[in-house]
């Protein structure tokens, strides 16, 4: 059977769910819920995730949020993978735990930003397992009531929508739609929620390709090549000072297309390796940590190379190489 459609572009909206394999509890204890949680912060500092709801259950886990620069696939990657890591750690135990990859929903948010809040937040009660979703320990709408909310929840986006917190939360006690209801009890659903008009518009953003079922890449960076011009014109660089390195140099946008190329693109680092001369593809990985710890210590290098950056505060060539 073919793999899931895909669909990736800066700015997009997904829920995104995944279930224990064999619907065996993924979370079996609180340290589980935290350590999911610190995943989550983690995901929002790596690549700006914006999340505006989440739901721990038992068996399994849902999300709501927006990936700013269109990397969905190796946002989740990270996720599942990491939360696995350490799952099977604190618990003795090896191999897969969840069933297979995430299942995604790109969400029309014109049309569905509040409701699909609502149905995440609404997953317990629904489940039976809390009369209220406020006295659900493990979802986002407790935090929503808290004085201070961690800075990787969205939450003063949604509450924008009402007057005060009182109407959101008889927003929340309103119920599913039904007809979002009847959409989730499908059997088998389509990898949007939205009408055809915004179906068109999300695949015209999206490169697809119908002989490689793994283009999941972003529609902006079809190519190793694409990337390493997106951060010339960014960053007033020449091509070949980017394309070639130079021992005993550093090189900030070389390193930040090696970077773009792997965690955001998601090109493997075999190709990445050999597009920009490297010796091996250890290289690649060190290079990307290095830049991602330099990307944590300045927000002003992280909003030049995402796709809304301004190009206009770009550092000119002093970024561009200079002796170590």
């Amino acid at each position: 059977m073919a793999r899931p459609l895909r669909v990736q572009f800066p700015g997009a909206y997904y829920h995104v769910m995944n279930r224990g394999l064999q619907r065996r509890p993924v979370f079996l204890g609180a340290a589980d819920h935290h350590r999911f949680l610190d995943l989550l912060q983690d995901i929002h500092g790596r690549w700006q995730v914006e999340i505006f709801a989440y739901c721990c259950m038992t068996t399994h886990y849902h999300l709501f949020l927006q990936t700013p620069l269109g990397n969905l696939a190796r946002v989740m990657r990270h996720l599942d993978g990491l939360y696995t890591q350490g799952f099977n750690r604190a618990h003795g135990r090896d191999g897969p735990l969840f069933r297979g990859r995430y299942k995604s929903l790109l969400v029309d948010a014109d049309a569905y930003l509040l409701q699909i809040v609502r149905y995440i937040h609404l997953n317990p009660v629904e489940a039976g397992l809390a009369a209220d979703p406020l006295t659900y320990h493990w979802s986002s709408h407790r935090l929503y009531h808290q004085h201070q909310t961690p800075a990787w929840l969205a939450s003063e986006r949604i509450l924008a929508f009402f007057d005060d917190l009182p109407a959101f939360d008889q927003f929340i006690a309103e119920g599913n739609a039904r007809s979002l209801s009847a959409f989730y009890q499908r059997k088998r659903w389509t990898p949007f929620l939205g009408d055809e008009q915004f179906v068109r518009r999300a695949l015209e953003q999206t490169r697809v390709s119908p002989e490689n079922p793994r283009a999941e890449r972003t529609p902006q960076f079809p190519t190793i090549d694409a990337v390493v011009r997106f951060v010339c014109q960014r960053t007033a660089t020449p091509l070949d000072a980017i394309q070639i390195g130079y021992r005993g140099r550093r090189n900030v946008p070389r390193s930040l297309a090696v970077f773009l190329s792997s965690r955001v693109a998601g090109f493997p680092h075999r190709e990445i390796c050999e597009y920009f001369h490297f010796e091996t593809c250890g290289a690649v990985t060190r290079v990307c940590q290095r830049t991602e710890q330099l990307l944590s210590a300045d927000p002003g290098l992280r909003h030049l190379i995402s796709p809304d950056g301004d190009a206009s505060r770009d550092r000119g060539p002093g970024l561009c190489y200079v002796k170590t």
